[in-house]
């Protein structure tokens, strides 16, 4: 069982204590990294103290990359809400029509139940998400909240882009992910950066800090850098070791931003890496595109490796005895102990392989 160790950092100082600036400390560390392919540079995120009349843009600064590279990074979470409710099944059958064109999917099964604030909600797609509309506390609004697997079956973000516009949406929560496969800046090294004060853009108080070490279980250990309750929160992790293979090598950077005092722009939908580039200094040498494709593939093809692991365990010996006492056949023992259909925790690699 892996050791859980939180522990709050503190930074007395926005100076590099190291004596070697971040910036070329990230580049001795990532030039096996690879050199930002993009030339992006990095954006000032929210650190302003200054009062305007209206809520602040998540990003202030500009980007001075002249060919950027939009696909470093994905869009792995998205809630946003509409100005409007729904009332009565033609309204719904209208709306899921919409919602279809889109999004590439619709309503499905009512929950017959609440969600959130919402008094009525419907399971998105095939699981992909929630939609909740109704209720007195919501302000006129309904509710799409997307998850990961909802995200990932997305074929057109600039759809999705134009569908909230049109229908005047504002988005209060996305997460933002890149996946670092050769894990070529380790969690070790990402506690010494953040040790060093290189989280903070220097301005205002430096972000809070957790890590979580898992002392060499395999478990995985993780980096978080902000605060949810402020609106922006990284976590970075040995995701491969979460998904159950302590040899993994693969490192997730995600950032999850919310609407809290701050405005989220609907160009995040369609510049990812832009914005998760932008969220902390370190973030910065981000630029290896990204392909949900690779990170489904490589995902189904750990959790396979933990289900046959877990049903050799569990069921070996039985296979073995009716192999080699009882002399069946493979085929006679796969007949007697297969059951249609596909391992939910493989369900999202292999959408509608079974129907």
């Amino acid at each position: 069982m892996g050791v859980h160790q939180s522990s709050e950092f503190s930074t007395n100082s926005s100076e590099n204590v190291t004596g070697l600036g971040l910036g070329a400390r990230i580049a001795a560390q990532a030039a096996t990294v690879r050199p930002n392919e993009a030339g992006t540079e990095a954006l000032e995120v929210g650190a302003t103290a200054e009062v305007a009349e209206s809520p602040r843009l998540v990003i202030r600064g500009e980007n001075h990359s002249k060919e950027p590279n939009l696909q470093a990074a994905f869009v792995d979470w998205l809630n946003f809400t509409l100005r409007f409710q729904i009332t009565g099944n033609e309204k719904l059958i209208e709306f899921d029509g919409l919602l279809r064109r889109s999004f590439g999917f619709g309503i499905g099964a009512n929950r017959r139940k609440g969600h959130l604030n919402y008094k009525d909600s419907w399971v998105l797609g095939d699981g992909y998400g929630i939609f909740g509309t109704g209720g007195h506390s919501v302000a006129g609004t309904s509710l799409i909240s997307l998850s990961g697997e909802g995200c990932c079956v997305i074929k057109d973000w600039l759809a999705v882009h134009d569908f909230i516009k049109e229908h005047r949406g504002r988005i209060t929560r996305v997460d933002l992910a890149h996946d670092d496969y050769e894990g070529l800046i380790s969690l070790e090294q990402l506690r010494d950066w953040y040790e060093a004060g290189d989280f903070h853009a220097g301005k205002g108080h430096p972000p809070a800090g957790e890590y979580v070490d898992d002392f060499g279980s395999g478990k995985g250990k993780t980096l978080y850098v902000g605060n949810r309750k402020n609106g922006k929160l990284l976590r970075i992790y040995e995701k491969g070791k979460q998904l159950g293979d302590p040899r993994s090598s693969w490192v997730r950077w995600e950032v999850e931003l919310h609407n809290r005092d701050r405005r989220i722009p609907l160009d995040v939908l369609l510049t990812p890496s832009m914005y998760l580039a932008a969220s902390y200094p370190p973030c910065a040498w981000i630029s290896k595109g990204q392909s949900r494709i690779e990170t489904v593939t490589r995902t189904a093809k750990i959790e396979l490796n933990v289900l046959v692991e877990a049903a050799r365990n569990s069921y070996g010996k039985l296979i073995w005895f009716q192999w080699k006492i009882l002399e069946l056949s493979p085929l006679e023992i796969v007949e007697c102990l297969a059951v249609r259909g596909v391992p939910k925790r493989l369900d999202h690699a292999f959408p509608g392989e079974v129907s």
